[in-house]
């Protein structure tokens, strides 16, 4: 590994601490719509005109949290320490066009000064480079990426 790269428990911390804050915003938005709801059922119990609305964001914003969290715990899961030689889940990948790191869907994160771009298992791009090695190449959506290397 080349002075070059970025460490894997630089990167796995800053996608942490990203989730992490992803979270927080989502139980605040929960807690809010919670707190509204009670408050209109309280002012108004007899005209439930608007809660309705307001019922089935609190169920999307609850599922999404419930998969943030389970994000969370596979990235906590995961070893900075373990060498990848091919792509697989927990394989930082050096391409000439940008840098994965196959862990969950964090999108991108910034780890001294370049960008990082979180991908899980599921996702089209992962299939497409699944199980390559440094010095292969994958094509997706019209861009061919070459690996560069792996860690």
């Amino acid at each position: 590994m080349s002075d070059t790269h970025i460490s894997k428990a630089s990167i796995l911390h800053a996608c942490q601490i990203k989730q992490e804050l992803t979270i927080s915003d989502f139980e605040k938005e929960v807690k809010n719509i919670r707190q509204n709801l009670t408050d209109h059922d309280e002012i108004a119990s007899q005209a439930h005109r608007g809660s309705g609305g307001q019922n089935e964001m609190l169920v999307r914003l609850e599922h999404e949290l419930s998969f943030l969290k389970k994000e969370l715990e596979t990235l906590n899961n995961l070893d900075p320490n373990e060498a990848k030689t091919h792509v697989e889940h927990g394989a930082v990948v050096v391409t000439d066009q940008r840098t994965f790191f196959i862990s969950t869907s964090i999108e991108q994160v910034e780890v001294n000064d370049k960008s990082i771009f979180g991908i899980s298992v599921k996702a089209p791009i992962f299939k497409v480079m699944e199980g390559k090695k440094a010095g292969e190449s994958f094509e997706f959506n019209g861009i061919r990426y070459q690996i560069e290397s792996i860690y």
